[in-house]
């Protein structure tokens, strides 16, 4: 079923973003709502799952908001959150059909070491697959980039070569992370300092 697959992305999201949290009370209140919201919609209480995910909007804009959760990760799991409602709504027989061709233009997202995802990836074409990883788009690149902007908040002098990147992130290719470190800069969110070879260094505004 689409929103217990839809939900299950949403909620490992969050629970990923939460664990960057440092005020600890909003974070174990989104970490326990995530959990809440997994089960509502596997018990198909869908009406106390439309409960919980208005609960979780609003804490992450208040997140936001705060800089506890970064702006572009706050955007994709509110427009994911939206969309999960309007099928439950559907459900339910509230509100209009959602256009589900619109929901299903993009693969959705692959949550790496999960089990699951939300399409057959080993029945696509290796280089569909790439595409897709390599995109940024969607929850889980969301994520990556995060968590990518975590780990050089954690270093001395808040900036990092791509081969540290790399042995950080063993699980990422070098191509990926160079497109994710180019979605960063071309947010504002990171700068290149140095020419685009291997001595050149990667910063945060």
């Amino acid at each position: 079923m689409f929103v217990n697959q839809k939900v299950q992305e949403i909620s490992y999201a969050l629970i990923r973003v939460a664990a960057y949290i440092r005020r600890q009370d909003l974070r174990q209140r989104i970490e326990r709502l995530a959990f809440q919201l997994l089960e509502d919609v596997a018990g198909q209480g869908f009406e106390s799952a439309l409960r919980t995910s208005a609960s979780l909007e609003l804490l992450i804009n208040l997140g936001k908001n705060i800089y506890e959760i970064e702006p572009v990760n706050a955007k994709i799991i509110t427009g994911e959150v939206e969309t999960l409602n309007a099928a439950m709504r559907q459900l339910i027989g509230l509100g209009e059909m959602p256009n589900f061709g619109e929901m299903f233009s993009k693969p959705p997202a692959v949550i790496s070491g999960s089990g699951w995802s939300g399409n057959d990836s080993a029945s696509q074409p290796q280089d569909k697959r790439d595409n897709a990883a390599e995109s940024g788009n969607g929850i889980n690149g969301t994520i990556r980039q995060s968590a990518i902007l975590e780990k050089i908040r954690q270093t001395e002098n808040r900036q990092v070569q791509l081969k540290d990147l790399l042995a950080a992130f063993p699980e990422v290719s070098e191509r990926t992370m160079r497109y994710d470190l180019q979605g960063l800069c071309n947010q504002g969110l990171l700068e290149r300092i140095g020419s685009s070879g291997p001595g050149s260094y990667y910063a945060l505004k």
